[in-house]
């Protein structure tokens, strides 16, 4: 079901699937419907994870990376108005009516800002005994995950979706529609919670690549070249399971008393000593304040290759967690970068604390299968050449230098009198009269025994039969629509078996089909 990874001497731990993405999967239609981009006022910028919610009802949605969301039409009538919010900006209403099939509705949220209290004057000790620390305030805020956070059933209803994104497009988008049955934060998450699958599909909008949706090939001792898709330095134990189940486990909160990911392990018991923690400015959810703590892994903990930074926001007065921001780091010679990165954010219904959505994104490598390469060779006795078949435009000008060619057959070398470009993507080797002499004299074990040496170029610059890797990076995120605070799955009822992948499981279809899809938006 998981995957430990391990780098370096220092154990980093990221629970991936290893499972492809299979290709049958049940696709279905929607009604058209509305379509929004939640921007920053001020900036202009995107609004990332904002919950939009009809007024006085229990259902919405909650926009993407990019700020942009999907509501069926159906959800609210024209008289009722759409709540928009987000941790750091003021709640916006918008009437329903007032947006517009036709267009993507743009719909600004104004940042919130925290207003200073009134200044007294303090002596240092009084600060030093009164104020709570940074590391304080984290640890009251694990020590009281108990009471702030449901621990009878429940249940939510959420859009889930993975995929890949490479040159920042969408790439392999599946969908789903499930409920997710929790008996409470005091039972094993992965044991005890069902999860039933309403809809399923393959999102063929969006690019398919059968090259990047094979499994992990992680392989002990293994150089970078053998492997067909990879995370650099990193190896994987395969346990199975659906990319479902590996974004609930990447869910600290949920999950506090149980291994989670490096460097977080044991939320209750590890977070706090891994890390250094500081006191940011406070933040605004609506009108609730909320502490904003940054922390940074510990050198002796993550080690020289690898470290991680985050930030968690904590109620004040009951010291909920509602939001939990981390990203880890691979350090090489040449770079640092984002290998995985994990936010979960937690909303308030009738008192308690309840998932809101959480997004999981680790970076992997896969050899190009776009790479310039030969495709054919054969020799034409008519033109005493070999014709060499490209996949690409060869650059004209590494066609006049001949050390750039060489050909052996049978251990003996080819002369050659000139090369040039036949066709767009052929080039043909020409041979001196000598051995042309040679060749006739070769019988059908001529390309057997053919040995040659090519260094050109492309148009695009790309050495030919040199092999590269892309850099794609994958995700996995839920996005939770409705909670249902006191709602227990019923006997004998049909759940998935979270050791397949999620298209080898049953689909449900709900009576009152009231559940929708909220896929990102095509590039416009």
């Amino acid at each position: 079901m998981i995957n430990f990874v391990q780098m370096n001497r220092k154990r980093v731990v990221i629970f991936l699937s290893l499972l492809i993405f299979f290709t049958s999967a049940v696709c279905f239609a929607q009604e058209r419907g509305y379509t929004g981009k939640i921007v920053d006022k001020t900036t202009k910028e995107p609004v990332p994870y904002a919950t939009v919610r009809i007024k006085k009802k229990t259902v919405g949605v909650i926009s993407n990376a990019e700020g942009d969301f999907s509501m069926p039409s159906w959800l609210a009538s024209a008289g009722d108005t759409i709540v928009i919010s987000c941790i750091g900006y003021t709640t916006a209403s918008v009437p329903f009516k007032s947006l517009d099939r036709a267009i993507l509705n743009i719909i600004n949220l104004t940042p919130a800002i925290t207003e200073l209290k009134e200044v007294v004057v303090r002596s240092r000790t009084w600060r030093r005994r009164h104020e709570l620390s940074a590391e304080k305030i984290v640890e009251t805020a694990i020590n009281s995950i108990p009471k702030n956070y449901p621990q009878g059933p429940y249940s939510y209803l959420g859009y889930y979706r993975d995929y890949q994104v490479r040159d920042s497009s969408y790439l392999n988008l599946n969908e789903a529609v499930v409920e997710v049955f929790d008996r409470g934060f005091g039972m094993n998450d992965q044991l005890d919670t069902d999860i039933q699958l309403y809809e399923y599909k393959r999102n063929y909008d969006f690019e398919r690549d059968s090259a990047t949706e094979i499994p992990y090939d992680n392989k002990p001792n293994t150089y970078d070249k053998t492997k067909n898709k990879y995370i650099p330095n990193a190896v994987l134990f395969s346990f199975g399971g659906n990319e479902l189940s590996v974004l609930r486990v990447h869910d600290a909160v949920r999950n506090y008393d149980r291994t989670s990911y490096s460097f977080v392990n044991v939320f209750k018991k590890d977070f706090i000593s891994n890390h250094y923690f500081k006191r940011e400015e406070d933040v605004l959810l609506d009108t609730t304040s909320l502490y904003s703590i940054s922390f940074e892994t510990r050198y002796t903990v993550s080690g020289s290759m690898h470290f991680a930074k985050g930030r968690v926001l904590i109620e004040k007065g009951n010291f909920g967690i509602h939001k939990l921001e981390y990203v880890c780091y691979n350090k090489t010679m040449k770079e640092t970068q984002v290998m995985f990165d994990v936010t979960v954010e937690y909303a308030r219904h009738s008192g308690s604390l309840y998932l809101n959505y959480i997004s999981f994104n680790n970076f992997f490598k896969t050899q190009n299968d776009v790479d310039f390469k030969v495709i054919g060779l054969a020799y034409d006795q008519f033109k005493n050449a070999f014709v060499v078949s490209l996949n690409a435009i060869p650059s004209t000008v590494d066609l006049t230098d001949l050390e750039n060619f060489s050909i052996e057959q049978g251990h003996k070398s080819l002369g050659i009198k000139y090369v040039e470009k036949i066709e767009d993507r052929k080039i043909a080797i020409y041979l001196d009269d000598a051995s042309r002499d040679m060749m006739r004299k070769q019988d059908d074990k001529v390309s057997s025994d053919l040995k040659y040496r090519i260094n050109i170029r492309d148009e695009n610059n790309r050495e030919l039969d040199k092999p590269t890797v892309a850099v794609i990076n994958q995700f996995r995120e839920l996005f939770v629509e409705q909670v249902n605070t006191h709602e227990s799955i019923q006997p004998n009822a049909t759940v998935i078996r979270k050791d397949l992948p999620l298209v080898s499981n049953p689909t449900l279809s709900k009576a009152d089909g009231k559940y929708w899809m909220n896929p990102p938006l095509k590039k416009r």
